[in-house]
């Protein structure tokens, strides 16, 4: 029986995310040392238990393509390329300003923050059926390993349609700087192996899956 196998990879850190900032799609964003130390972490780690990756697909803002230029030193993809499914949350006139204000709008608003949508954004609703458009993508297509290089957000609202929560639990399934999400689909079933193990997490947990 044939399995494919997912892996969702949140970029690294960057400056924006230390300093509190929401980047959104407004902010391209830069990767500090421990991102870049962390996405590397992650390469080697992959790399060294025999992952080859069929395809990596990579959000169009430039932290993630920051972090899959690292990834991609350590995997060498076979196809790798951008995916505007997986860019930033359009967070329209909230893009690159402090996090809080997105809360203090909704509640303005009167609406829960994940149906929030700014003038011409977003909101997290829509995140989901990107991400949930592409993944079904994904799981149809013919790649045994597939490597998704991410947003935090969408991630998050990707893993809550695959553990069929509500967005009542959205801030537990936010992923830190390159987190590693692995989901194995046997016969159009996920299982979800790891679930935002961080960087220093995933050779223990590799080991334990591999026996090595």
């Amino acid at each position: 029986m044939h399995s494919k196998h997912i892996y969702l990879i949140k970029h690294g850190e960057t400056e924006e995310n230390a300093r509190g900032i929401h980047q959104g799609q407004a902010v391209g964003g830069t990767l500090s040392k421990r991102g870049r130390d962390d996405i590397r972490t992650v390469g080697r780690t992959l790399a060294a238990a025999g992952m080859t990756a069929d395809q990596m697909l990579v959000s169009p803002m430039s932290r993630c393509r920051e972090s899959a230029v690292l990834l991609a030193a350590a995997l060498s993809p076979a196809d790798a390329r951008v995916d505007d499914r997986l860019a930033a949350k359009n967070s329209g006139h909230l893009g690159g300003r402090p996090r809080d204000l997105a809360a203090a709008e909704a509640a303005r608003q009167d609406v829960p923050i994940h149906q929030l949508r700014t003038p011409g954004g977003e909101s997290s609703e829509d995140v989901q059926a990107r991400y949930m458009g592409l993944w079904d993508d994904v799981c149809a297509g013919p790649h045994r390993t597939t490597v998704l290089v991410g947003h935090g957000g969408g991630i998050a609202c990707l893993l809550l349609k695959l553990t069929q929560h509500g967005f009542e639990h959205y801030l537990e399934y936010v992923p830190g700087s390159g987190s590693v999400t692995c989901v194995e689909i046997i016969e159009d079933a996920p299982r979800i192996q790891l679930m935002n193990g961080s960087p220093t997490e995933l050779a223990g947990h590799l080991t334990a899956r591999t026996g090595r």
